[in-house]
């Protein structure tokens, strides 16, 4: 490192990035660390939505020009394959050492830190009424996500779709798991992958089960005015179990309750789309151990006055480590984490 930085910021996504970019832009050297081999965390997996060239605002297209930016801000030094191994307080900043995935552990010093470390997806395995991982007919939102920005327009045309059915709330709004909470971002990326695919093949027939929706996002009203609108079944009630069809052991039947009609009914669909909540990341209390930071009832971390301070004096989280976040919601989130960072600094003259 050239230079002894202002601020390390610690996860290299949509939400580190931007925090990064935002100090450095206010004249703060900062450290980005990263413990993948290249930036973009799980946003980096998302597909453009957009349909007949016109933006589903899924927030994708946010992603390229800032890590272009960051890698060419003077301000920001960048180090992946790298993990913050201490933490400790020293003089009013911290001392850290870290440690690369190659070549021995590096100590440096710095006078505040940005968590910004992610979240993981809902282990759909974990929903064994489901089939995932047994019947191939079933996936994630997570995997057509990769298939379509890996494969393009061809991802699905060779499986000869019929019928698709999207079931929300896999893993979200389950007390019975630890997981009470909305993951908030579910039922959007479920309705913009069903316009997407309704919109490369037309003659499919899609199917959205709910339990019921969460309107949050400018964008919502227009998205779920357009879905009904292209022809996609909504219904409300989830499947109580999912298995092979007795007509054809590739698709999937199950049952579950039409609660609008007032009955159970059973379909069979050629590929079934687990929309799989957000939960925190397994080295969540590990990283909290680490800083010296809180964990709320959910394993999120905790903050307080506002959502980017922590218990801790100088410690600021960003995105989905403190709450289930879009990506545009990241971004918001982490340009406050950067505004509350620098306030810190000044009333502390760092």
């Amino acid at each position: 490192m050239q230079k002894s930085p202002n601020v390390v910021v610690v996860g290299g996504g949509i939400a580190g990035v931007t925090a990064a970019l935002n100090l450095a832009q206010r004249g703060l050297h900062v450290l980005l660390v990263e413990r993948e081999p290249a930036l973009g965390g799980n946003a980096g997996t998302v597909c453009c939505k957009a349909i007949a060239g016109k933006c589903q605002l899924c927030g994708g297209c946010l992603l390229p020009d800032r890590f272009t930016a960051a890698r060419e801000q003077d301000n920001i030094e960048i180090l992946t394959q790298t993990t913050v191994t201490q933490c400790k307080r020293v003089n009013g900043g911290f001392d850290f050492e870290l440690s690369p995935a190659l070549g021995s552990s590096t100590p440096l010093h710095s006078a505040a830190v940005v968590l910004a470390t992610g979240f993981d997806h809902v282990d759909a395995h974990t929903k064994g009424p489901y089939l995932y991982g047994i019947l191939p007919a079933v996936t994630t939102g997570q995997e057509m996500e990769k298939r379509l920005k890996e494969q393009g327009r061809a991802a699905y045309d060779a499986l000869k779709l019929r019928k698709v059915a999207f079931i929300q709330c896999v893993g979200s709004r389950d007390e019975h798991v630890g997981r009470g909470y909305c993951s908030q971002v579910c039922c959007r990326y479920a309705l913009r992958l069903a316009r997407l695919l309704k919109s490369r093949l037309p003659e499919v027939e899609i199917t959205l089960f709910k339990m019921d929706i969460q309107t949050s996002g400018r964008d919502f009203a227009a998205t779920w005015n357009a879905a009904n609108n292209e022809g996609i079944r909504i219904v409300s009630g989830l499947p109580a179990v999912i298995r092979r069809s007795t007509e054809d052991p590739q698709r999937a039947a199950f049952l579950y309750d039409d609660i609008l009609a007032g009955k159970l009914a059973q379909e069979d669909f050629d590929l079934v789309v687990l929309a799989v909540g957000m939960q925190p990341r397994r080295d969540a209390p590990e990283v909290a151990n680490l800083f010296g930071i809180n964990q709320d009832r959910y394993g999120f971390f905790e903050t307080v006055e506002s959502e980017t301070k922590t218990l801790a004096p100088g410690i600021f989280v960003a995105g989905s480590c403190q709450a289930p976040r879009s990506i545009a919601e990241s971004v918001a989130h982490a340009e406050q984490a950067a505004e509350a960072c620098t306030l810190y600094l000044q009333e502390k003259g760092s």
